[in-house]
């Protein structure tokens, strides 16, 4: 009895060890940072959905003119009454002399309804509110970029922090990431589409989180899904030499990237003949 009691002892001691080695990774933070990022955008934009649609029953009219969630807010919270909107104080926060002018001039023909004193102070302090969101969204991504330079320089300079931080939260963990093919990369965050490509034959997925990419978003519709894969390339090699310990810089991958990316846009692509032999479109 003493022996299994000892045994037991040893298991729950180093399934504790297991767990806390586990969880001190630098992998979590990167997920949870990740996740709550997400988060901070979802809520940011749907308080100022909100706080737009309350204030534009008082002021219409200046969402014609300020389009920018973040701006108008500022000028909501700072301002409040159509009676303070002057171009002098309006261009504080816009920097547009003209706009502000315009705006002044809205105000003051303005056809809104009216909102009481207290009504007006919950939507400057819900407009406070979203913008200390938007502030603490910042900090974070300072954070996740901090920790994502020194845990996966090569991946997350090739992938942007935040789609790098993506993939390793849909994985688990970075270990995972350097060993799952270019093509896996590539689809990463288009699951939904991926089982409709299987179960009901629909068009496969040309791209997942890489989407954010700025080289895949900036692209031709056309063209996007073999800029994609040549990004999910080098993503994968970047992964690589970030776990295997390369010493390899990152900076020949990216001006691979860049010739290879430059080929495609410019329609000097060695396989644009076989696709359109083979009717197929990417």
């Amino acid at each position: 009895m003493n022996r299994i009691d000892e045994l037991r002892k040893q298991m729950l001691r180093k399934a504790k060890e297991d767990t806390s080695v586990r969880l001190s990774a630098k992998d979590i933070h990167v997920i949870k940072a990740v996740n709550v990022l997400e988060d901070l955008d979802s809520v940011f934009n749907l308080l100022a959905e909100q706080i737009i649609e309350w204030y534009g029953s008082y002021f219409p009219e200046l969402w014609r003119e300020v389009d920018n969630n973040e701006k108008y807010l500022r000028l909501v919270y700072n301002l409040g009454s159509r009676d303070n909107y002057s171009a002098d104080k309006v261009k504080e926060y816009l920097g547009d002399d003209e706009r502000a002018s315009a705006i002044e001039k809205l105000a003051k023909e303005s056809f809104g309804g009216k909102l009481n004193e207290t009504a007006m102070k919950e939507v400057q302090l819900l407009a406070l509110n979203a913008l200390n969101i938007k502030e603490e969204r910042e900090f974070l991504m300072n954070f996740l970029e901090k920790e994502m330079t020194m845990m996966m320089p090569n991946f997350s300079r090739i992938a942007t922090t935040v789609v790098a931080a993506k993939i390793i939260a849909k994985l688990g963990s970075s270990e995972r990431v350097a060993f799952v093919p270019a093509s896996t990369l590539q689809v990463i965050g288009a699951e939904k589409a991926l089982f409709r490509h299987l179960k009901k034959k629909a068009r496969p997925p040309k791209h997942g989180y890489i989407f954010q990419h700025p080289l895949v978003k900036a692209a031709p519709k056309q063209k996007r899904g073999k800029i994609a894969r040549a990004l999910a390339g080098k993503m994968a090699i970047a992964a690589k030499q970030d776990y295997f310990g390369s010493k390899e810089g990152v900076e020949a991958l990216e001006k691979q990237l860049n010739t290879r990316v430059n080929q495609i846009n410019a329609g000097k692509d060695k396989n644009d003949k076989m696709d359109q032999t083979r009717g197929k479109r990417y």
